[in-house]
């Protein structure tokens, strides 16, 4: 992981960060670790009662019950470096972020999918033969009329 200094970061960026904190460069990839978005900012904290001020007790309570602020900020870095935005942009997310009280997910079709696929793997269907039919499906070599056919 490459860093740079604080000293270094507030040369290149406009943002400050609050008071008892600091913003770090590092690497953030996507892709499975696979892609580098290059350097950038994560806001650091160095001393927790100004982390405490910032956040707030209810705040700093739900971080420890939910995702480190480290995870959420390279998120936030992961997101807006895909969309072309810049350091200070990246940096401002970041402070502005607040933790939120940690929820289930909602359904999606393809989460309901993706379950009903594992669901009937471990129910003993033939794993290899459902992954070659929803390659077909993904393919377009099965249309929808074929799949509500063969759902009947």
């Amino acid at each position: 992981m490459s860093k740079m200094t604080a000293t270094a970061v507030t040369q290149e960026m406009g943002v400050k960060a609050p008071a008892g904190a600091h913003f770090a460069f590092e690497e953030v990839k996507t892709d499975r670790g696979t892609k580098s978005l290059g350097d950038v900012p994560i806001l650091t904290w160095d001393d927790l009662d100004s982390m405490v001020k910032f956040y707030g007790e209810e705040s700093i309570l739900t971080m420890a019950d939910g995702t480190s602020l480290r995870v959420s900020f390279q998120s936030i870095a992961r997101r807006y470096s895909a969309a072309g935005k810049t350091l200070d942009d990246i940096a401002e997310a970041q402070i502005k972020f607040r933790p939120g009280k940690r929820q289930g997910g909602q359904s999606t079709p393809a989460s309901r999918s993706a379950r009903k696929a594992r669901e009937a793997i471990e129910k003993g269907v033939d794993s290899q033969a459902l992954e070659t039919l929803l390659a077909k499906i993904a393919a377009g070599e099965i249309s929808n009329e074929d799949i509500k056919a063969m759902a009947s």
